[in-house]
């Protein structure tokens, strides 16, 4: 448990950016270890203007030189310890999810490049990250109870939002914890996410609570597994 709860507050910056409309049929597959940079660069652009990102790094061409690199060591450390998935021709958009028996062992978050997020980005802007996160955490520790498929990091290629691409992104791992009969779950901080998440069947837990006095608010979400 340790470990988890360290891994989760070096996990910079899990969100979903994509509202989407109708679905486009991409063909979605495992991200291979060669196309990491290539996805965090993918992520870095859709979370940009990100409510958490933006106070976290408050200068917006600090960000866009830093997302990156915090990225793709997130993805790198999801291809170790969980499942990352991405579109087959290009990468266009990116689901790193956490199974119910995820290892989150300290020799991943060493050997992703996790442990040195704080030196990245600087001890301040993680400590403003961690006031939100460990928030989060809270409200997880007291709202999920079994182990659950985690959706730890979705976003979408601004260019190709509005097509469908974060539902077929869900899609694999959706599919694995219907068949296991195990629940999903996630957080969001752009209240944009809510009905995007409702339409593809989570419930909503928490409502747009504020992360202390950060001004960031938060929304989680549960997914039963269909019967």
């Amino acid at each position: 448990m340790r470990a988890e709860f360290y891994i989760r507050y070096l996990a910079i910056f899990y969100r979903c950016e994509l509202c989407e409309d109708a679905g486009v049929g991409a063909k979605i597959v495992r991200l291979a270890e060669g196309l990491i940079p290539a996805a965090g660069a993918t992520l870095a652009r859709a979370f940009q203007d990100d409510p958490l990102m933006r106070y976290t790094i408050p200068d917006a061409a600090e960000r866009a030189r830093l997302l990156p690199d915090m990225y793709a060591r997130m993805i790198r450390f999801g291809v170790l310890a969980g499942e990352v998935y991405t579109t087959a021709e290009s990468v266009e958009g990116v689901a790193l999810w956490m199974p119910p028996n995820a290892k989150w062992a300290r020799e991943h978050i060493e050997a992703s490049g996790m442990a040195q997020m704080p030196t990245l980005i600087s001890d301040d802007a993680y400590q403003r990250y961690r006031d939100v996160v460990g928030r989060e955490w809270q409200a997880r520790e007291r709202d999920i109870k079994t182990a659950c498929w985690y959706l730890f990091l979705l976003g979408v290629e601004p260019k190709s939002q509005r097509r469908g691409l974060g539902g077929e992104l869900m899609g694999p791992a959706i599919e694995r914890a219907d068949a296991e009969k195990v629940a999903c779950y996630l957080e969001t901080e752009n209240e944009r996410n809510v009905a995007f998440y409702r339409k593809h069947g989570f419930e909503l837990i928490v409502d747009g609570e504020e992360a202390g006095t950060t001004g960031v608010k938060f929304w989680t979400f549960r997914r039963a597994a269909k019967r």
